[in-house]
């Protein structure tokens, strides 16, 4: 991309309402609505004299950047309130078909230092902020890792499950430890009673061995992937900063510093277990959904759900007091012994979590005992290699 003109005393660049306006969607993923920096309320529009525009969102901890080609007619760089000018968008578009209001061309635009936009036959004037009053953002780390979109995205919101919100106050278990190299990356996140890692391919895989590991916040980056387009995320990694860059998108995430606190969880995952149990995935989801309910109807909402396998059968059910029969459901089971009955509790949520994220037909539990975590893992995979892996930490019986 080459130089831009810095004096917004001109600029021009024309596209469309809803180009634009999905853009400012994506930026304000990373603009406060109360920040402490009033120029942090603007988005920074850039254009290029090779006709590229750039808008920004920036936080401090989040930037956001999206690219719109061959819309820039006068470079500059302004930066304007993004709330009024979303609102100014959305505004003028009512009353219209949404189709047409899409369509309408929208002219962004700085005359004699004043910006305004043009839609629809209006003109709006907006105040804009110092230009040199923006802070300067964080260089992109390399791209270290490629991988595709689709699958980056399922599996992010597979693993996030697992992070805990801000109100805990352990900011080390909001995150996403994430790891990339040539061949490969991994995403591992746990809230102390649960954790989940993916490993996924990347494309092309090369055999470089620098890798990178860092930790981002995970509500964050589970808005941002609704907002990235293309079929490939490339990813930049160091131990202080995340870049993320899809299509025209680009994010860059700083990372939080305690990445040697992150949990020590690779050794929580056991090379082999002695029993494992597999079984159809929808009908234990759907057992898993309907004893929730039960406790839920019963305002029993702190009780677990009690799983019991025997030899070929499994059968998930509300743990109250006193005798409750649930249906059984067929299931291959390797070492129960006959006539032998194994019984674990789980969290009803952490349970039906963990059986929605699973994406195969069957599902296995791979377990060493009732009362030692459980690796759930998609079909019949092996709970030493499986590319997805998620562990649930029984409830302990209190007799």
């Amino acid at each position: 991309m080459t130089t831009t003109v810095t004096d917004t005393t001109a600029f021009a660049l024309t596209t469309t309402r809803r180009v634009l306006a999905d853009a400012l969607d994506t930026v304000g993923l990373a603009i406060a609505t109360r920040p402490s920096v009033p120029v942090l309320a603007g988005v920074l529009i850039t254009g290029y004299d090779d006709g590229t525009a750039t808008l920004t969102g920036f936080d401090y901890h989040t930037a956001i950047t999206v690219t719109l080609p061959e819309t820039v007619q006068v470079p500059g760089r302004v930066v304007v309130s993004h709330a009024e000018l979303k609102g100014v968008l959305s505004a003028t578009a009512k009353g219209t078909p949404k189709r047409k209001a899409d369509a309408a061309p929208v002219t962004f635009a700085v005359d004699d230092g004043t910006p305004s936009v043009t839609v629809d036959g209006y003109t709006v004037p907006f105040e804009a902020y110092p230009t040199d009053d923006y802070p300067i953002l964080p260089d992109a780390p390399p791209t270290l890792a490629s991988v595709d979109r689709e699958r980056f995205v399922r599996e992010l919101g597979r693993v996030t499950v697992a992070t805990i919100g801000a109100d805990w106050n352990l900011p080390v278990l909001e995150t996403v430890r994430l790891e990339a190299s040539g061949h490969q990356m991994s995403m591992v996140a746990t809230d102390r009673y649960r954790l989940v890692w993916s490993t996924l391919p990347t494309v092309p895989a090369t055999t470089e061995h620098e890798t990178g590991v860092v930790l981002a916040h995970g509500k964050t980056l589970a808005k941002l992937t609704k907002k990235l387009t293309g079929d490939t995320v490339r990813l930049g990694v160091t131990d202080d900063l995340l870049a993320i860059t899809c299509g025209d998108v680009r994010v860059l995430i700083r990372g939080y510093e305690e990445v040697g606190n992150f949990p020590k969880y690779r050794w929580l995952f056991p090379d082999t277990v002695p029993v494992t149990v597999t079984a159809d995935r929808a009908d234990l989801l759907t057992a898993t959904v309907r004893g929730r309910g039960i406790l839920k109807a019963k305002r029993e909402n702190a009780l677990p759900l009690a799983m019991a396998v025997t030899p070929d059968t499994v059968t998930v059910s509300p743990d109250l007091p006193g005798p409750t029969v649930s249906p059984e459901m067929s299931a291959k089971t390797d070492g129960v012994a006959a006539g032998e009955l194994l019984r674990f509790r789980f969290n009803p949520e952490f349970l039906e979590d963990a059986l929605s994220s699973v994406t195969s037909d069957t599902v296995t539990l791979h377990a060493s005992s009732t009362t030692k975590p459980v690796v759930v893992t998609d079909g019949d995979e092996d709970v030493s290699s499986a590319a997805y892996r998620h562990l649930l930490m029984p409830i302990r019986p209190t007799s």
